[in-house]
């Protein structure tokens, strides 16, 4: 009976991603809070083993006369890879006739918080946090 007993917890620790809660993955809707510009992103995201696919909502704010309002939404492709801790995405969207991406690169700081690096190409890059939903 104590050889169960010892077993069991043993058995429930390797069920963990690191010894202290349970694997879920990154699939799920992150989102980060609105950035410097009041923009936003939501990723839609799934993984499987360390490729990462998916989808989300790029919103902007423009300014109409003096006040900012909710601009276009555009929906991101996101793609990807996970090697724990570390998460590298690249993110397309349409923009006009061409297409536009930004790139993440960040870590995973527990179960409920990616953070890191957003660049927005060009000289716009900025510090992050996305939550878990």
């Amino acid at each position: 009976m104590r050889a169960l007993i010892v077993v069991v917890p043993f058995a429930a620790l390797l069920g963990c991603s690191n010894g202290l809660s349970p694997i879920t993955g990154l699939t799920g809707t992150w989102s980060a809070p609105p950035f410097g510009d009041n923009s936003s992103l939501v990723l839609n995201v799934v993984q499987l083993d360390d490729v990462i696919t998916g989808s989300g909502k790029y919103t902007i704010k423009v300014w109409v006369d003096t006040v900012q309002q909710t601009g276009p939404t555009y929906t991101t492709a996101i793609a990807g890879t996970y090697h724990a801790p570390t998460i590298q995405l690249v993110l397309t969207y349409q923009l006009g006739p061409g297409t536009s991406a930004m790139a993440f690169s960040g870590a995973v700081d527990d179960s409920e918080h990616l953070s890191g690096r957003l660049d927005f190409g060009g000289d716009r890059v900025q510090l992050v946090t996305f939550t878990r939903r």
